[in-house]
């Protein structure tokens, strides 16, 4: 294919794959040309093996659709899948499509697992900080039922926590 420019020179680059394969010459804005370029000789075999009669099969599913970005996704969806067929011939995308949902499954599993105990988790802390709250609360209650018979309150004031255990007098 040949890009004219201003002046009298042109610049000359070669087809595309698809359009060498076809042996048509390439136009100035073919649509495989992005897909196909040197080098990948293999994905336009394996896209050819498994459609079939050339390009034509895959000509015609790219021009039924009308918006670019689809077109885009359709070409490469067909090469993905020509290319995992070559790789696979008897499962092809299936085979990995089965293999990422079981992996989905899986972490769905997990997933679920983790929340269970995190779930458990909580409710443990919050029991906890109720049986907390009711042994604080019914301590203090009880220091405030209790009647201070034969103390003094100087003696009471005078009485100081000298460890965890021990209680004395300074």
């Amino acid at each position: 294919m040949s890009i004219p420019t201003s002046g009298n020179t042109a610049i000359v680059t070669e087809d595309c794959l698809a359009c060498k394969y076809q042996r048509r010459r390439c136009p100035a804005y073919c649509p495989f040309a992005p897909y196909f370029p040197h080098g990948h000789e293999q994905q336009l075999k394996n896209m050819h093996k498994l459609f079939g009669s050339g390009m034509v099969n895959v000509i015609k599913l790219v021009r039924t659709i009308e918006d670019p970005s689809k077109k885009d996704i359709a070409i490469r969806t067909i090469m993905v899948q020509s290319d995992m067929r070559a790789k696979d011939p008897v499962g092809g995308c299936y085979r990995i499509i089965q293999e990422l949902q079981h992996q989905i499954e899986c972490t769905q599993a997990e997933l679920d697992q983790i929340y269970y105990t995190i779930a458990i988790c909580r409710t443990q802390n919050a029991h906890r900080l109720q049986m907390q709250k009711i042994d604080d609360g019914d301590h203090c209650q009880m220091m405030n039922k209790l009647p201070l018979i034969g103390f003094e309150t100087e003696k009471l004031a005078n009485l100081s926590i000298k460890s965890d255990d021990n209680i004395g007098e300074k």
